[in-house]
């Protein structure tokens, strides 16, 4: 029910005007909450992008100064010439020091390399202390990173953890193949950098942020801050062509709202720093709680005001309301004020004339009461009168059944058959398989009559008998062709037809009587027509064109009825085209 029915107009006139304020005073705060937002957003996203292009110069030339350093060893490495399967021991032996002293000096020229692995067939024993170590060239197949260094000449290895000589630490590696002059493979050459080096070149000099390193293959190398982002979001920047964007990800889960900024390198790495979305947004956060607090001032103030207005304009309505509480007490109406002029005036003068008219209003009341009365105990008869239709059938069916009129009994058998059809409960549409039903019924009633001189003969597609048609549509039309058709006549045929005509249902019954009479249609006929005037107005009144009945001689040879009707399919529909309950015809 809506408020402005039940609630009282002070109270209403006054929440309305409260709540008015209230939702523009909201509606305002989200607006500049909204605006200072995105553009902090914005002015957030411009300046971490250009940090972020910073960072990822300074990380592209230490990084490629890595690839530089490794490309170089592997060269060096077929240089110096070491082979091990040298028989010369002291030849191997004096090229395995060359070797191992031109990749530790590459660990010593930088901080940020810590080891290197030579993965190599038949590799001589190295110092498990030493920075640099000649490993089995079969052992790297059982590494985790092996798959992502198996298809290609170098790649970057993502962090993981090696032992030390002061125990695990975390590296991320440079893996490159190393070929002879003549370009066959033969080795396989990691150098270890640092986690924390490369971290720190990630982190640059801002703490507490989250950032993430891809190489260009979209690995994430290096990771700061516990970030975790889906595979869709960094499938996305990894496709997009633009060298830095920023994108604004929704909380999932137990995550907050972040804002994602990333920048690409000339060499296609990928620098990606999240930020707290409400680190972001918190000043506008602030500007919000401010306009509240002002607004709430504000609606507190304008409250006082409001209410006094609310009673001015609701004084003449409880006047009202209180005289209306002791009616019909006729004092009452001396109560009313006559000083208002405007449309409370129009209010209680409308309120006089309306008393006026109470007491005739009462008076027929009574009288109507009295005739509601007497039309409910009809309508109660005429629930008992089918039943007891029914009933009396049902007896004279036994009777006749104990006297051996087996011919009497069929016939009132039908004829319970053809009431319980042609009454329906009151229901002006039928199925269509029911008004058969009811006019073969009728038709073996008068072929007990008639024997072998009727026939009669149904076409009628299934499809149309689950679909609905007014009750006593046809039976009047075959009741017509016995009675009058076949009046005086010693034998009669019926033919009745039904399909699909042009989108409608067309019902098609022929007889071989002597035809209709042209003036079938006029009331002021005495004898028959009766029921097929029925069932046209009916169609006509209910349906109209192009719906209806049409009846033709057929040169002699008896009558042809067309009738035309919609294709009605579920009840619904039925009671909506022909909503009729209950008809008396």
């Amino acid at each position: 029910m809506s408020l402005f029915k039940r609630v009282r107009i002070d109270r209403l006139f006054f929440g309305s005007f409260a709540l008015f304020i209230a939702a523009l005073l909201l509606i305002f705060t989200w607006i500049s909450y909204s605006i200072t937002s995105h553009e902090l957003a914005d002015t957030t996203s411009y300046y971490q992008r250009d940090l972020l292009g910073e960072l990822n110069k300074q990380l592209d030339i230490q990084l490629r100064s890595i690839e530089q350093m490794s490309l170089a060893a592997a060269r060096n490495i077929d240089t110096v010439g070491y082979d091990p399967l040298e028989k010369d021991s002291f030849e191997r032996l004096r090229r395995k020091k060359d070797l191992l002293n031109m990749l530790a000096n590459i660990t010593y020229s930088t901080t940020m390399v810590q080891s290197i692995h030579l993965y190599m067939e038949n590799p001589d024993l190295t110092d498990s202390q030493a920075p640099v170590k000649f490993l089995d060239i079969h052992q790297v197949r059982s590494e985790s990173w092996f798959p992502e260094v198996q298809n290609n000449d170098f790649s970057w290895i993502r962090e993981r953890t090696l032992e030390t000589n002061t125990g695990p630490q975390s590296f991320i590696g440079f893996a490159r193949k190393v070929y002879n002059n003549s370009g066959k493979y033969y080795g396989l050459l990691v150098l270890n950098l640092k986690s924390s080096a490369i971290e720190y070149l990630v982190q640059g000099e801002s703490e507490g942020r989250k950032r993430i390193l891809l190489d260009g293959g979209g690995k994430t190398i290096s990771s700061i801050g516990n970030l975790a982002l889906p595979e869709p979001v960094l499938s996305g920047i990894r496709a997009s062509k633009d060298r830095s964007g920023s994108v604004r990800l929704p909380a999932v889960a137990d995550s907050e709202d972040v804002l994602i900024v990333w920048n690409k390198s000339q060499s296609d790495w990928i620098l990606i720093e999240a930020t707290p979305w409400n680190s972001i947004v918190h000043g506008s956060l602030r500007l919000a709680y401010t306009l509240i607090a002002v607004g709430l001032a504000a609606i507190f103030i304008a409250s006082f005001f409001t209410l006094f207005l609310s009673r001015q304009f609701t004084k003449p309505i409880r006047q009202l309301l209180s005289i209306m509480g002791r009616v019909p007490a006729n004092s009452a109406m001396d109560h009313l004020p006559t000083d208002y002029t405007n449309e409370f005036g129009h209010m209680f003068q409308g309120y006089r004339r309306q008393m006026e008219r109470i007491e005739e209003l009462l008076h027929s009341l009574k009288a109507q009461h009295k005739r509601q009365r007497e039309a409910e105990i009809l309508a109660l008869q005429a629930m008992i009168n089918p039943h007891f239709l029914y009933n009396t059938l049902d007896q004279l069916n036994w009777l006749a059944i104990e006297a051996g009129q087996e011919k009497i009994s069929r016939i009132l058998s039908l004829m319970g058959k053809m009431f319980r059809i042609g009454l329906s409960n009151g229901e002006t549409m039928i199925l269509i398989k029911d008004e058969l039903v009811h006019v073969e019924s009728y038709l073996h009633i008068q072929k007990i009559r008639w024997g072998d001189r009727l026939t009669y003969s149904m076409d009628i597609d299934e499809a149309l008998k689950e679909m609905y048609i007014p009750r006593l549509t046809l039976q009047p039309f075959v009741e017509n062709a016995i009675i009058h058709g076949f009046h005086g006549r010693r034998s009669g045929d019926i033919c009745i037809e039904a399909g699909i005509r042009d989108h409608d249902i067309e019902f098609l019954i022929y007889d071989n009587g002597v035809g209709i009479r042209p003036d079938w249609h006029e009331k002021k006929r005495k004898t028959g027509g009766y029921g097929i005037r029925n069932v046209k107005e009916r169609i006509d009144a209910y349906l109209g064109t192009p719906y209806g009945v049409a009846l033709h001689n057929r040169d002699g040879q008896g009558t042809l009825v067309t009738i035309v009707l919609p294709v009605i399919s579920n009840k619904q529909e039925a009671e909506e085209r022909f909503h009729v309950a209950n008809p008396h015809y």
